[in-house]
C-alpha cells in the first residue's frame, strides 16, 4: 500500500515560492563586482563563438588569467576586429590578443588600448579542477587520470555522487520530522582523449552513499543507506556535453529502524543505465535532458522508465570574497509513479576562494516535492525543506 502525505496540490504552493526565493537569491548579486570567470571555461566558451558565428576552430587559441590569444591564421577570412569585439564580450575576459606572422614581428590586436607586443610563447592552456574542461587543441591527445570533468555535476539530482551533509525539516510527514542526510561519493576520469580539433571524450567510474539519519530518535538512528557504483562515459564540444552511465544501486534498512520502528525491509536494488544531453547558451545558463531504463530490479514488479530534465543558473558575477550565487531546478518524470514529476530546487552560494581537494565548497538551501528517492521509502510521496553544504564542481 502506498504511503501518501496530502497529494500534490496542496504543496504546489510550496514549491512556487521556494522557486521565487531562490531565483531571488541568485539575483541578488548581480549588481555586484564581477570577478573572472574560470580561464578554461571561457577558452570553451570562445571555441564555441567562433564555430557558431565565423565558421572557424582555432587550436591555437589559449587563455591565462583572463587575457585570451590566439593565431591569426586560424582565422582565414574572418573580420579580425569582429571576432575580438565577440570574444571580448564573453564575461571575465579581460584582454583578446590575435597574434600574427611571422613570430619576429608580431602584431597584436587588443579588446581595449592600443597594439602591444605579445608574449614570446602562447600561455599554456589553464584548468580548473572539477570543471567542465573545454576542447582546445593544446590539450593531450591521450590522458590517464585527468583532471575535471567534461560533463558538469548537476547541481540539484538528488542521486548525483557528492560530499556533503543536509538538515532536512519534513511537512505533514507520519515518518520523519528532521533528518541529517549524509552523502559520500564522486566521480572519477580515468581515461581522456581527443576527437578532431573540437571534441573530446573521457571515461571513468562513479560511486556513491546516501545515509539518513533520524534526529528526532533518541540516537539519531539510522534510518536507511542506499549505494550505488558504476561507470561512465561522456563528451564535450563546446557548449555541448553529454554523459551515459551504468550502475548498480541496492539500498539497506538501518538495525535501528527495524529494532525500534519494527520496519520491514524491501530489497530494493536494480541495474541500470541513463543518459544526459547538456547545452549552455551562455555561460550563466545550462539546460539538460535525458533519461533512463532499469533493465534488473527487486521488486520486479517495478515500472523501468525514467525522463529527466532540468535547469541551471550560474550569476555571471560574485559577492564580496568571491561568492557566486548558483541555482538548479531538476524535474524527474518515472513510470513507476505514473509520470508524476519530483521536483528538487537547490540554490545559494558557491564558495570560490574556498576549494577542498579541488572540489568547490556550496551552500546550498534545497526543496523537494514528490515521491522519494531513498532507498526502500520510494512508494512515500515527500516534502521537505534542508539545509547543508556540499564538495562539487
Amino acid at each position: 500500500m502506498v504511503e501518501t502525505t496530502g497529494g500534490y496540490v496542496g504543496t504546489r504552493r510550496h514549491a512556487f515560492g521556494v522557486m521565487v526565493g531562490l531565483t531571488l537569491l541568485l539575483g541578488g548579486a548581480i549588481s555586484v563586482g564581477a570577478v573572472p570567470t574560470d580561464d578554461a571555461y571561457m577558452a570553451g566558451y570562445a571555441a564555441a563563438v567562433l564555430e557558431r558565428e565565423f565558421r572557424v576552430t582555432a587550436p591555437s587559441l589559449v587563455v591565462r588569467d583572463g587575457v585570451m590569444t590566439l593565431a591569426g591564421s586560424d582565422l582565414g577570412a574572418a573580420d579580425q576586429s569582429a571576432v575580438v569585439a565577440a570574444l571580448s564580450r564573453i564575461r571575465g575576459v579581460r584582454r583578446v590578443i590575435v597574434l600574427t606572422a611571422p613570430p619576429s614581428m608580431t602584431a597584436t590586436t587588443a579588446a581595449a588600448g592600443p597594439a602591444t607586443t605579445p608574449p614570446a610563447a602562447a600561455p599554456a592552456p589553464a584548468r580548473s579542477t572539477g570543471q567542465a574542461i573545454p576542447p582546445l587543441e593544446g590539450t593531450p591527445t591521450f590522458e590517464i587520470l585527468p583532471a575535471g570533468l567534461l560533463f558538469r555535476p548537476l547541481i540539484a539530482d538528488p542521486r548525483w555522487p557528492a560530499f556533503g551533509t543536509v538538515g532536512r525539516h519534513y511537512f505533514n510527514d507520519s515518518k520523519f520530522e528532521s533528518i541529517a542526510a549524509v552523502e559520500l561519493g564522486d566521480m572519477m576520469p580515468l581515461v581522456r582523449g581527443r576527437i578532431g580539433e573540437t571534441w573530446q571524450w573521457e571515461a571513468g567510474v562513479h560511486a556513491g552513499l546516501w545515509a539518513l539519519f533520524d534526529m528526532d530518535s533518541e540516537s539519531a538512528n539510522l534510518t536507511s543507506l542506499d549505494y550505488m557504483v558504476g561507470g561512465f562515459g561522456s563528451v564535450r564540444q563546446g557548449p555541448w556535453s553529454a554523459i551515459a552511465r551504468v550502475f548498480h544501486r541496492s539500498t539497506h534498512l538501518g538495525d535501528e529502524e527495524i529494532i525500534h520502528h519494527h520496519t520491514n525491509r524491501i530489497n530494493f536494488s536494480y541495474e541500470g543505465m541513463d543518459a544526459r544531453i547538456s547545452y549552455e547558451p551562455w555561460d550563466w545558463m545550462r539546460l539538460y535532458g535525458g533519461g533512463g531504463y532499469i533493465f534488473r530490479v527487486e521488486p520486479t514488479n517495478y515500472a523501468p522508465w525514467k525522463v529527466q530534465s532540468g535547469l541551471e543558473l550560474r550569476s555571471p558575477w560574485t559577492m564580496p570574497g568571491r561568492l557566486r550565487p548558483i541555482f538548479g531546478a531538476d524535474f524527474q518524470f518515472l513510470e513507476e509513479h505514473d509520470w508524476q514529476p519530483q521536483i528538487s530546487l537547490r540554490g545559494g552560494l558557491e564558495l570560490e576562494s574556498l576549494a577542498v581537494l579541488g572540489r568547490k565548497v556550496q551552500l546550498l538551501i534545497e526543496y523537494f516535492n514528490g515521491n522519494s528517492v531513498d532507498g526502500q521509502f520510494y512508494t512515500r510521496e515527500v516534502e521537505y525543506l534542508g539545509l547543508g553544504v556540499r564538495f562539487k564542481f
